[in-house]
């Protein structure tokens, strides 16, 4: 075993005993939790990785072999590790030499997802890094790995951003990437106004595997309703992805005591906030439906396919993958009309909710003063899902049409193309 090795085998010794103290940090004040989680990596001997290492040394074309060493959160459930994987399935269907690395420096973020293990290596034998993690995680990301893992490389960021303007601390990462990869045009816009190094879309190719054996009976579902789904991770901050505004929506569409719609709202991670904000909008025993479970992607798949109407009153998405996957699967969806998602959402498609720009102020803790996103109009919103169930075969046909449309514009072979034609001039210009 080698010194790189042992430090990993310590890391992860370190990390288990931070899971494992981790439900008792919300009796230590919040200005000495980072101690805390420091004072055990340095117990165990290893580098709490906050620190910016050198810059590597600059790209050397045909240096290595062409290929990509793939980083990212290849075994937890959260945007970024759902978009990694993504990525890899795109880029081993382009054809091109892939080593998967998993980034799995976060304590607190569970790893349980087991679908690329088999792929996973610790290896980096490629001229081309891509590293799909956050600037805000950076240095810790990549101090993981052997410096010499990069020296020599052209290493290109996947950068995810929900606003119109990135955190301004982010530029302190684009001295270690010569280029940036964006899923969207809305986050590539973004980049392009702090950088001139080449920022590419590259969208992501959407899959939406299910398990057909389960009915909506597994879920615990009403098999005679009108079913309006509502996902969000709390994770992910309810503020950005307002599902308060969700259910105003549908309370204002069927009221509080309809007939045969009800609210199915699945949340991942809910504090006791969250459950208190529901059962005050909606009450006790209001029409709706809490799933609180973690599912792997193909029974969640399922999840949305088995209902009516995918709901999505969000107030900026730097993708909104949910709502790609639910088009899809075939569902109906109801959107706000502002951000990423209507790169992938022609009105024919979706049911586009109107909205005003408002400012994000406090209620989004990146955000910087001054930016702004968006206020669906409810009224518009609760009228978009009374139709949706009140004509079904006009439901259907634009169902049709939405999956149609990221079938032809998000496949994995859209995606593996795109990656492929970059790839290829990467290394026919030499960077």
């Amino acid at each position: 075993m080698d010194l790189y090795q042992l430090r990993r085998k310590l890391r992860r010794f370190a990390e288990a005993a931070m899971v494992r103290v981790a439900p008792l940090t919300h009796i230590v004040p919040e200005r000495f939790r980072h101690r805390l989680r420091d004072g055990i990596l340095r117990v165990s001997g290893i580098s709490k990785g906050r620190e910016p290492r050198r810059l590597p040394a600059p790209w050397q074309p045909g240096q290595d072999p062409a290929g990509i060493n793939l980083y990212g959160f290849f075994k937890a459930s959260n945007g970024l590790a759902q978009g990694v994987r993504l990525y890899a399935g795109a880029i081993d269907q382009a054809g091109i030499p892939l080593s998967c690395l998993n980034t799995d420096f976060l304590y607190w973020l569970p790893q349980n997802d087991t679908s690329w293990d088999s792929r996973l290596t610790q290896q980096a034998p490629y001229a081309i890094n891509v590293v799909h993690i956050n600037p805000d995680q950076w240095v810790e990301a990549t101090n993981c790995y052997p410096i010499s893992f990069f020296d020599g490389r052209y290493t290109i960021g996947v950068w995810l951003w929900e606003l119109e303007d990135i955190p301004a601390a982010w530029s302190a990462s684009l001295p270690y990437v010569r280029e940036l990869w964006a899923p969207s045009r809305f986050i590539a816009d973004a980049l392009r106004k702090v950088t001139d190094i080449p920022v590419t879309v590259i969208p992501y190719g959407v899959e939406a595997p299910l398990d057909e054996r389960l009915n909506r009976v597994d879920f615990g579902l009403p098999e005679d309703a009108f079913l309006v789904l509502v996902m969000y991770d709390a994770n992910s901050y309810a503020s950005r992805k307002n599902p308060e505004g969700a259910i105003e929506a549908f309370l204002r569409a069927f009221g509080t005591h309809p007939d045969r719609a009800r609210l199915v709202i699945k949340i991942n991670h809910p504090q006791k906030a969250d459950l208190r904000r529901i059962e005050r909008l909606l009450g006790k025993d209001g029409p709706y439906i809490l799933i609180r479970e973690t599912m792997d992607k193909p029974r969640l798949n399922r999840l949305i396919a088995l209902c009516d109407v995918y709901l999505s009153l969000h107030r900026s998405e730097g993708f909104g993958l949910v709502m790609a996957e639910a088009m899809l699967l075939g569902v109906p969806t109801v959107a706000t009309g502002w951000s990423a998602n209507t790169e992938f959402m022609p009105e024919d498609c979706a049911c586009l909710v109107g909205c005003s720009l408002v400012p994000v102020g406090e209620a989004y803790q990146y955000a910087a003063p001054g930016q702004r996103w968006a206020d669906p109009d409810l009224d518009r919103a609760a009228d978009a899902l009374r139709r949706l169930m009140d004509d079904p075969e006009a439901a259907r046909a634009m169902a049709a049409r939405g999956q149609q449309y990221i079938r032809e514009h998000l496949s994995p072979e859209v995606c593996a193309r795109r990656i492929r034609e970059r790839f290829d001039t990467i290394l026919q210009e030499g960077g």
